[in-house]
């Protein structure tokens, strides 16, 4: 199966639209503290250009580079609650209706022995 590059003509659009909505989150974080591109590309190790595609939402950047411009944000405790199995309600239904029926009492017990 060849390789699919990811788009924004390729992806879901809700998955288009949360990776638009996170970079621009980012670069709201980054003005908010007063910080230039080139300042956070340098305190990450990122190359400029990296950052400018973050900040866009691109899909083909790495999300190890998403993940360090977020700590450099210090927003790093957001990630904690990424894919928690505490939050996935779908997940525990489907996980709750596998699990083996118990048996049910008949609702009355006899001393009868």
């Amino acid at each position: 199966m060849p390789r699919q590059n990811l788009t924004q003509e390729t992806m879901p659009l809700a998955v288009a639209r949360a990776m638009t909505g996170l970079g621009a989150n980012i670069a709201r974080a980054r003005l908010r503290r007063g910080l230039k591109q080139v300042d956070l590309a340098k305190k990450t190790g990122l190359a400029l250009g990296t950052l400018k595609r973050i900040e866009a939402g691109s899909p083909t950047t790495a999300i190890s580079a998403y993940f360090v411009v977020l700590w450099a944000l210090g927003l790093e405790r957001e990630f904690a609650n990424l894919a928690s199995p505490d939050r996935d309600e779908e997940g525990k239904t489907l996980e709750a209706a596998r699990q083996p029926k118990r048996a049910s009492s008949s609702g009355s017990l006899d001393d009868d022995f």
